[in-house]
């Protein structure tokens, strides 16, 4: 009897089915390790695609959207104001936004071709709106640039719908890649479970899924350890940005604020963690009215989960309740495939708007001086003219045509004091006015001073007096500049004073320092202009014009220049005294031990 029909094994068919035993467990675990690699990798690239390609093309569009909407603004400010700065500023900020088209041309590569086309219609209106503003930056004249500046707006609105569509293209891919990795992963599951249940043919295969699962936890563990640093590299640099960045669930919960955002709304992130973002930050109009819940559209693109910027300036309110102007932006906020919340990025735009005041009553207290500037010249320039004809065409004698060349001198000397007035205050402001010190006797300057307004004070019936305290003293003092200060002093005095009244001129030595006061019994001026009165072209607010308020920024740009101080003190009703010192007065005595 043969061993087969005994029961036993034949070892060569022993060996046989061994064999084939070990070709079925071979192939499985080729099954188990090729299949799922393969939908892996599928997987793998659709994933990678969205965190290296889609993602950071979002991002782009966001941080080219934000770019865009700071452009306007300096561009505006330019606009409005003619300051160099804003226009320095939005040129070198083209250079930034060129940089994120290049990034975002090399994202381009790996992007279908809707989101190309729309990635070069929204370039061409980029290169269009900065065309069109080149133009309009190289514009001199205000009127021409603000002409201009619906055009601009109109093509910044146009930009802005151009990046919405590119963001919606990205948007679709993103959506479309998600379907693409569901369908995958789904693939993946089914032929995970028939390869799981060939492992549990034979031990082998089960040693080799533990060993396999050994490798997945430390696998786990290094992606946890990379997540970790991550996380930490976000924070950092959310921390280091201006913006304040708000984190908000699917629900409408605030789930993380940054530092810069816990200082422009005064809450800390534990505070606002789990707060409703619409009830916490009363979203509000430009004007202060505020969005019903049913009107935000902060929620509103929260719950559908696409890109939404604000529409100009919005509101949000501080802890305090104080009013906090910005400009937002919110991004779905993707967790690999899953729509985990939105981010509400946020910029303070309270100093931009402080700005735009400014530049405004700039413009303002340019118009006005302009207009008095204008009307002073017009006057001597009229009296000129006047005298010309009379020269031209009267028949008159020697003592006539002097008596008309005195007055076009006297007409030319108030237009070229004018000019040099304007001359002087752009050097005060430009830190450039230049004082020659040299060693002067005060009381001269000081009788000086005095003796030009003299005749006028007689012909007004205001006592001019002068009180020079101490014997010899001495200076080092730019004398034409002091004088001039002192004349403006005088004049204000002078003509501000009524009949009868009394204008004192003192100077003394007083804690170490030269002391020279300019006093009058004038009308006085109001405590809440004094802070005022040494601004360029400042004017008093009771209609009267017919000078530019040059005079005082020259006094204290004079005194200034010489290291010294300029106070005031007034009582309206009693009159105004103007004090100027001037650093270490010099006696006699230390004058001759120089000499």
């Amino acid at each position: 009897m043969s061993r087969r029909e005994e029961g036993g094994n034949d070892p060569v068919e022993v060996r046989a089915r061994g064999l084939w035993a070990l070709w079925f467990v071979a192939g499985a675990l080729v099954a188990l390790a090729a299949l799922p690699a393969y939908i892996g990798n599928q997987v793998g690239e659709a994933q990678t695609h969205i965190n290296d390609v889609l993602q950071p093309a979002s991002n782009l569009s966001s941080r080219l959207s934000l770019l865009n909407s700071r452009q306007m603004a300096r561009f505006e400010g330019f606009v409005l104001s003619g300051d160099g700065s804003f226009r320095r500023a939005y040129v070198g900020a083209i250079a930034e936004e060129d940089t994120v088209y290049e990034q975002l041309n090399v994202l381009a590569r790996d992007l279908d071709l809707e989101v190309r086309e729309r990635l070069a219609e929204l370039s061409a209106a980029s290169t269009r709106w900065h065309i069109d503003n080149q133009r309009v930056l190289a514009l001199d004249e205000p009127e021409e640039r603000a002409a201009a500046l619906s055009s601009s707006r109109s093509q910044y609105a146009s930009l802005q719908r151009a990046t919405e569509l590119f963001d919606r293209a990205i948007q679709s891919e993103v959506r479309a890649g998600r379907r693409r990795m569901a369908q995958a992963r789904t693939r993946q599951s089914r032929i995970t479970i028939a390869l799981a249940i060939l492992a549990l043919a034979t031990t082998f295969m089960v040693g080799r899924v533990g060993s396999r699962l050994k490798g997945l936890t430390r696998e786990a563990w290094a992606r946890r350890r990379d997540a970790l640093r991550a996380r930490r590299e976000m924070d950092a640099l959310l921390d280091a940005t201006g913006d304040g960045v708000l984190g908000i669930d699917l629900e409408g919960a605030c789930t993380s604020l940054n530092r810069a955002g816990a200082k422009l709304l005064g809450y800390t992130e534990e505070e606002i963690r789990g707060r409703d973002v619409h009830d916490t930050l009363h979203e509000e109009r430009a004007d202060r009215t505020p969005r019903h819940r049913g009107e935000s559209r902060v929620l509103a693109a929260l719950a559908e989960g696409e890109p939404a910027d604000s529409d100009g300036v919005d509101v949000l309110r501080t802890r305090d309740g104080t009013p906090l102007p910005v400009k937002w932006a919110l991004r779905p906020l993707i967790d690999g495939t899953e729509l985990r919340g939105a981010v509400l990025t946020f910029t303070d735009m309270t100093e931009i708007q402080r700005k735009e005041e400014e530049l405004r009553e700039a413009i303002r207290q340019r118009e006005d001086v302009v207009s008095i500037v204008s009307h002073d010249l017009r006057n001597p320039l009229g009296v000129v003219f006047g005298a010309t004809d009379i020269l031209l065409e009267l028949p008159l004698d020697d003592a006539g045509r002097k008596r008309q060349a005195e007055i076009i001198g006297r007409a030319a000397t108030r237009m070229s004091n004018l000019i040099e007035d304007l001359l002087d205050v752009a050097r005060i402001q430009d830190g450039v006015l230049v004082v020659r010190r040299a060693l002067e006797d005060v009381s001269e300057v000081v009788e000086e001073a005095v003796t030009l307004f003299r005749e006028q004070a007689d012909r007004k019936g205001v006592h001019l007096a002068v009180d020079v305290r101490g014997s010899a003293l001495r200076a080092r003092l730019d004398r034409d500049r002091v004088l001039q200060a002192l004349t403006n002093l005088l004049d204000n005095a002078v003509r501000l004073t009524p009949a009868g009244g009394r204008v004192t001129l003192v100077a003394g030595v007083r804690d170490g320092r030269v002391a020279i006061e300019v006093a009058d019994t004038g009308p006085g001026i109001p405590q809440d202009s004094l802070e005022r009165i040494f601004d360029r072209y400042w004017q008093k607010e009771d209609g009267s014009r017919g000078t530019t308020g040059l005079g005082l920024t020259i006094v204290k740009g004079v005194v200034d220049a010489h290291g010294g101080k300029v106070r005031v003190a007034s009582t309206v009703g009693e009159g105004t005294t103007f004090t100027l010192l001037f650093p270490v007065a010099i006696s006699e005595a230390a004058r001759e031990s120089m000499a």
